[in-house]
């Protein structure tokens, strides 16, 4: 027995927004033509595009990208080349006469670590701000819970269900989408 249209309008929603399928294996499983599944997408446009946007950009996923920013900036702090504050004058060359009253230019010698660090294998004010906010969202992402999470567990319930009983998995999924929509206000 084949499904309603609706059905298959949901079931082509499910596939589209949740995994990743060309359109034509879309179609192909939704049980219709390409030709109807892309209408059904221009339809649907901005409700399909917007939920599959927000579960491609889960918590984990952004939590996982905000620790490789995290881990590039420390690698960039401690790579950094050391530069001492060295005074003006020790970094210009002197006349100076040698044994025979010849005139040259040479460097005074000095050792460059008797000075302060300039640039050092530590953060700046601005690189302290950006590791301070970036485990500030990686701190708050781990303990909240996204619209993308809520969208991910309920197509995987409503994935569960539709195996037991098609018809309550449309139910349940009306049911989901109506909360989902709900908290995206």
């Amino acid at each position: 027995m084949g499904l309603k249209k609706t059905e298959q309008k949901d079931y082509a929603k499910f596939l589209y927004t949740e995994k990743n399928l060309t359109q034509k294996e879309i179609a192909e499983k939704a049980g219709v033509t390409e030709k109807t599944l892309i209408k059904w997408i221009n339809e649907n446009d901005q409700e399909w595009k917007k939920l599959r946007n927000s579960l491609m950009t889960t918590k984990p996923h952004q939590i996982k990208m905000l620790y490789g920013q995290l881990e590039r900036l420390n690698e960039t702090i401690q790579n950094r080349k050391i530069v001492y504050d060295v005074p003006d004058q020790l970094l210009k060359p002197i006349k100076v006469k040698d044994a025979s009253g010849k005139e040259k230019l040479e460097y005074p010698k000095f050792n460059e670590q008797d000075y302060p660090i300039k640039i050092g294998n530590f953060p700046t004010s601005k690189e302290s701000d950006t590791i301070v906010k970036i485990t500030n969202a990686i701190n708050k992402l781990e303990g909240e819970t996204s619209i993308g999470d809520m969208v991910q567990v309920a197509m995987m319930f409503c994935e569960y269900v539709r195996d037991i009983d098609f018809e309550q998995a449309q139910k349940t999924s009306e049911l989901f989408d109506m909360f989902i929509r709900q908290h995206l206000a």
